[in-house]
């Protein structure tokens, strides 16, 4: 086994109502994996232009007076939803949140990201949280974007995954890490092939899938092959809904797109609309099809 081998995890939060949840989902992985996790919280500020020096000065200070009680009450948080799963440390940095989540996790060369998404609803759910999706498009290594918050006080319970794949090679990576988290947790492992196409023979789909899957995944954990018919994200959330699967594992490739870095389309939909958690694998050199 090899995801999160020698690894840890960077858990950022911000204190808001969904940080017990995440810090929780951290956790989990860490004991599961036996791997210590870092708690991280980024403090962003920047003065008012028109501050005087002394405004300035006066307000650095009360800064310094809050980080104070910060770490109180990440000591506190940490320690009642993770302190008897997994070894962790806490650390206050300074500095864009999506910024030094990135360089921090290439510091500690981090084998995961847990993170929040901040769900939206309506119009607002077009898009994530600005510091998820930042930290998403630009990753070295996985991102898991904590969506449910069913049972604030539970530790979390993962028995059935959902692995979406599309035969690519970046498919095949993020069906080897889907298939080693369900063998560690004893979960079922979905494969799911959705298309949008009514001429296509669903059973021939079928059978190029249960082809497709090794057997040193069907070695380590249950799988079932599934086919979707219609459009893929749609599908996608549906069947998660469906049999209660979380989180979902899917490939992410990296593209550029202007000056910005986009993921493939259904990734993103996915990753906007599912009320199950999803793990990204990124790739940004792979064959990929969307």
């Amino acid at each position: 086994m090899t995801f999160l081998k020698s690894k840890n995890i960077l858990c950022p939060v911000d204190l808001s109502s969904v940080s017990y949840s995440i810090v929780k989902w951290a956790g989990l992985f860490a004991r599961t994996f036996g791997v210590p996790v870092e708690v991280l919280y980024a403090d962003w500020w920047e003065p008012p232009r028109y501050f005087t020096e002394a405004q300035i000065q006066q307000l650095s200070h009360q800064e310094q007076e809050g980080l104070k009680a910060l770490r109180v009450d990440l000591e506190s948080l940490v320690k009642s939803a993770a302190g008897d799963l997994a070894p962790y440390s806490i650390n206050v940095v300074e500095g864009h949140p999506a910024e030094r989540i990135l360089d921090r996790a290439k510091e500690l060369m981090s084998g995961l990201i847990v993170m929040g998404s901040h769900g939206r609803t309506g119009i607002a759910r077009l898009r994530l949280g600005s510091v998820s999706e930042d930290v998403v498009r630009a990753s070295a290594c996985p991102v898991l974007i904590v969506k449910s918050v069913k049972d604030v006080g539970s530790v979390p319970r993962i028995e059935n995954i959902l692995c979406p794949i599309n035969f690519t090679s970046l498919s095949q990576q993020s069906l080897e890490i889907g298939s080693e988290i369900a063998s560690a947790f004893g979960a079922r492992l979905w494969v799911v092939h959705a298309i949008n196409h009514e001429e296509i023979k669903l059973d021939e789909v079928h059978q190029r899938i249960c082809d497709w899957v090794p057997q040193v995944v069907r070695g380590r954990c249950g799988v079932s092959e599934v086919v979707r018919q219609g459009h893929p994200a749609e599908q996608i959330v549906l069947m998660a809904r469906e049999h209660s699967a979380d989180p979902i594992v899917m490939g992410a490739q990296h593209r550029p797109f202007l000056e910005f870095t986009a993921l493939g389309t259904t990734t993103e939909r996915v990753m906007r609309h599912s009320d199950a958690s999803v793990l990204v694998v990124p790739v940004r050199n792979a064959d990929t099809r969307d």
